[in-house]
């Protein structure tokens, strides 16, 4: 009976009042709706061919047979690429349609021949390459064409998986970094652990006809813009913090707030000295976080292969190295992949033929931050960064990890000229 008289009540009254109010107001919010379209979509094409126009270089960075650096050295490539310029007028960014560069850091297995590549603007190329020979000068830069040209996608012929990995908890918690491996303290190659060698054996005992690609794709992480963000007060703009850095203070705020006792008077307090070992790391790993340089980062996985190939464990074995970086008290990464839990969720398959496409696509155009690609990043320190992707020594054994047969070495200073 309260049923039938609830549901009286919102078909007589609630429905016809909300659609007259609706019609009332059609003045106010239509335009209002008209204008937020319009302005995204401006906003979307500008960017759009603005970045069509820009030429794009894929480098291969081939390693020398003995790499001593610790990642402390690509940290320090990833502290020089942080560049947050090229958008920084409104002009800029809602007219010329400019963004700030992004770089692609890839770790590719071709049949199990696993390369390093980094893919970039052209302009951004000649400092790149100075930045990683900076700290690196026994490498070798090449351009090369681009792997993902050679492979055309079919899905009447390819099977494909992948994921997106997205961060397990708030982005100022750090992942298990290489620092927490010890690799900070330059240890003797036999008695170093470097996290990256998981990924590396594994994609390097792929067959032939079997193709893994890993992408993490950067750019230099600011405080939100928005327009006229930065133009003086008076004139209607405003500044906008950066939410990494609250969302920081927040967190050590919260933690010490579990420290608290309550004095004589009843007043919380907190205390210190009652922390456990584990808040006081945590405190210490997040203030360590923000205080280096940060990145939006987008983590992309692809594994594909003809489907008489096809092997359905190396797609999970790929999103399962990526445990390496988590850390049960910090941070970690968890992957978003292409299927759906639920048959019903997709009764067809069309969306996960659609998903798969579009994994592809957004690879190949290394697009992560932009529509129409656009995925949802973490934001990653430098030395997250590096942990995940930096140039490993003979630690790493994987015979199928392309070296340079011999060292470079400098010509003789007594050559004729």
């Amino acid at each position: 009976m309260i049923f039938q008289e609830l549901l009286q009540f919102i078909t007589v009254v609630v429905i016809p009042e909300t659609v007259r109010w609706l019609i009332y107001l059609a003045v106010i919010w239509i335009p209002i709706v008209i204008a937020e379209y319009t302005w995204h979509s401006w906003v979307s094409y500008v960017h759009r061919s603005w970045i069509a126009k820009q030429e794009k270089v894929l480098l291969e960075i081939r390693l020398p047979q003995e790499t001593m650096k610790s990642p402390l050295a690509m940290e320090l490539v990833f502290t020089a690429l942080y560049q947050t310029g090229g958008e920084g007028t409104p002009i800029d960014r809602y007219w010329e349609g400019k963004v700030r560069p992004w770089f692609s850091l890839e770790l590719v297995s071709i049949g199990g021949d696993v390369r390093f590549h980094i893919w970039t603007f052209k302009a951004q190329r000649n400092f790149l390459e100075a930045s990683i020979y900076a700290q690196y000068p026994d490498v070798e830069i090449h351009e090369v064409d681009d792997y993902v040209d050679s492979m055309i996608y079919d899905p009447e012929i390819h099977e494909v998986d992948g994921a997106v990995f997205e961060a397990l908890g708030p982005d100022p918690l750090p992942i298990k970094t290489y620092v927490d491996y010890g690799l900070d303290k330059d240890p003797d190659e036999e008695f170093k652990v470097d996290p990256m060698a998981p990924l590396i054996e594994f994609m390097g005992t792929l067959k032939k006809g079997h193709q893994a690609w890993v992408q993490i794709i950067v750019r230099a992480h600011t405080q939100e813009k928005r327009p006229f963000a930065g133009a003086p007060v008076e004139l209607g703009g405003s500044k906008y913090p950066d939410k990494w850095k609250d969302e920081a203070k927040e967190l050590i705020e919260k933690i010490i707030k579990e420290s608290e006792v309550e004095d004589t008077e009843g007043n919380k307090m907190p205390n210190l000295a009652k922390m456990t070992k584990g808040q006081q790391e945590r405190i210490a790993a997040i203030e360590r976080s923000v205080s280096k340089y940060a990145f939006d980062a987008g983590i992309r996985m692809l594994y594909i292969a003809p489907k008489d190939l096809y092997d359905k464990g190396i797609g999970g074995g790929l999103k399962g190295v990526f445990a390496q970086f988590n850390a049960s008290n910090l941070n970690g990464f968890k992957p978003s992949g292409l299927t759906y839990d639920y048959k019903w969720q997709d009764w067809m398959g069309k969306k996960l033929a659609e998903n798969k496409e579009d994994h592809f696509k957004g690879y190949a155009l290394r697009s992560f931050f932009h529509k129409p690609y656009k995925e949802k990043w973490t934001v990653l320190n430098t030395e997250e960064l590096a942990t995940m992707y930096h140039f490993p020594g003979s630690t790493v054994r994987t015979p199928t990890l392309k070296r340079i047969p011999s060292k470079r070495a400098d010509a003789p200073s007594n050559l004729p000229i």
